[in-house]
Parts: C-alpha cells; sequence; structure tokens
C-alpha cells in the first residue's frame, strides 16, 4: 500500500460523541465487497447433511450484485444529505478476499490506501473517499421474538448454519432442530482525501434466525431456504443494512 498525504490521526473515531459532517466537494464511493457467499458451521456441531464442510467457506454467487447494491444505497445518502457534492461511484478492479478487504479498511485508519485507489482519486479530483468493505464479529442473530442468539464469529457475507440450536415458533410453539441465519458485516470508512484523515466510519452488523418450516427433527440447516430465497435474503440484509448504516455515517457515525 502506498501511504496519503501524512497527516495526524483523525479527531473522530468511533464510540465518540458525534458531529456533523463537513461540507464536500467531490466523494468517491468504494465498494470492494464483490459477489462470495460466507458459508460458517459452527465448530462444534456435527457434519450437514446437503452442505458438508466444518469450516468457514466462500460460496459464488456469481451475479449476486452486492457491489451495485451498496453503491446505490450510498449515492442516493450522500446526495440527499450533500447536494452540492459530485458523487461517483468504483468497485476495485480485482476481487478482494475478506482478509484483503480488512486489510485495506486497517490502511485507510493510518492514512494508507492501495496504489490504484491513490490513482482514482486524483484522476477524479476526489475530496473525500467512502470505502465499504467486508469485516469480522460476532454473531448476533435476530429471532421472530427480538432475541439475538448465535454463538460464533462470522466475516462478510453469508450464512452461519447450526445443527444443535433448538427454534421455538413464535405462533405455535412448535420446536425444530437447526439454525439458519443470513449475516452482513460491512464496515463504511468515509475519509478526507487530502489529509488522510477518518471523517466517520461505522460498522453494520445484521442476521436474523431462519429455522425450518416444516419442524423437522433432524435438522439441515442449509436446505432451509432455497437458492433463490438465500440470494434474496442476503440482497435485502445488505440494501437494507446500507440504508441505515449510511444514514448513522452521515450523522456522524457512532
Amino acid at each position: 500500500m502506498a501511504g496519503l498525504a501524512a497527516a495526524a490521526p483523525g479527531a473522530w473515531s468511533q464510540g465518540a460523541q458525534p458531529k456533523p459532517l463537513p461540507a464536500m466537494k467531490a466523494v468517491g464511493v468504494f465498494s470492494l465487497l464483490g459477489d462470495s457467499v460466507q458459508a460458517t458451521l459452527a465448530a462444534e456441531a456435527p457434519a450437514l447433511f446437503a452442505y458438508e464442510r466444518t469450516e468457514r467457506d466462500n460460496l459464488d454467487f456469481k451475479g449476486i450484485g452486492f457491489d451495485l447494491i451498496a453503491l446505490r444505497a450510498a449515492r442516493e445518502a450522500l446526495r440527499r444529505a450533500q447536494p452540492a457534492a459530485r458523487v461517483e461511484v468504483f468497485r476495485a478492479p480485482a476481487a478482494l478476499t475478506v482478509t484483503d478487504q480488512r486489510a485495506v479498511a486497517t490502511g485507510a485508519a493510518n492514512a494508507e490506501l492501495p496504489d490504484w485507489m491513490l490513482k482514482t482519486l486524483a484522476d477524479n479530483q476526489l475530496t473525500h473517499l467512502l470505502l465499504v468493505t467486508r469485516a469480522r464479529g460476532t454473531l448476533a442473530a435476530t429471532t421472530g421474538d427480538n432475541y439475538d442468539i448465535g454463538r460464533g464469529t462470522v466475516e462478510g457475507i453469508g450464512f452461519f448454519m447450526d445443527t444443535l440450536y433448538t427454534m421455538k415458533n413464535s405462533k405455535t410453539g412448535e420446536l425444530s432442530s437447526g439454525l439458519l441465519a443470513p449475516y452482513m458485516q460491512i464496515k463504511l470508512t468515509l475519509m478526507d482525501a487530502q489529509s488522510g484523515d477518518t471523517v466517520a466510519s461505522y460498522d453494520i452488523k445484521d442476521a436474523y434466525a431462519y429455522a425450518s418450516a416444516e419442524g423437522q427433527a433432524k435438522a439441515d440447516p442449509w436446505t432451509f431456504m432455497s437458492t433463490a430465497d438465500k440470494v434474496t435474503a442476503l440482497r435485502d440484509l445488505v440494501a437494507q443494512g446500507m440504508q441505515r448504516g449510511m444514514a448513522q455515517l452521515l450523522q456522524g457515525g457512532t
């Protein structure tokens, strides 16, 4: 990575009191999400039937469109909040792993960015940049009763599976075995392109629990949703999460 202009660390950091964002002239939104989907199985769970891997894996959902969803949401939010600003959107020239994306986000916090991003900033005369990257964190999946459940660490966008978890239907009281949780862990980082300061940042963490519709005694969580429903669930999760995350970010973050 090449460094931005040397600068003191940004005065704002996540967890501090929000402050109004400065007026921005030209903002470049860089979504590095790509199309991969992570599948994570609870470490202590036995092997699944349809999905037999026992550790985190990347699945290729070509054309799922995470970048387009994120860029559209970010552009619309920026245009509402900063109507005088020019907003440009960009994707990575090549797919980046979750680890690579976290490295970019970490580098940004230290006023460092990849060469291709620095060139894009200069060529387009951007005053600010917004990074959209995958992150890693603890799962907290919301149930129909608004309880947060889960017992694993997840990263990026994908599905968490647990064959040992018992779910209760809030309407019928019926018990079923197994848990499938669509989730997203995304980091938003807004930076000043000249100084390298982080202006604001926000971590989007969303997940919800999905149980077997048939109340199976022996669960295969990967089969709880069809492929089409999996794609729809993740797209909706990213779209809704980005809308909420951008609103928080543009208020100064939390």
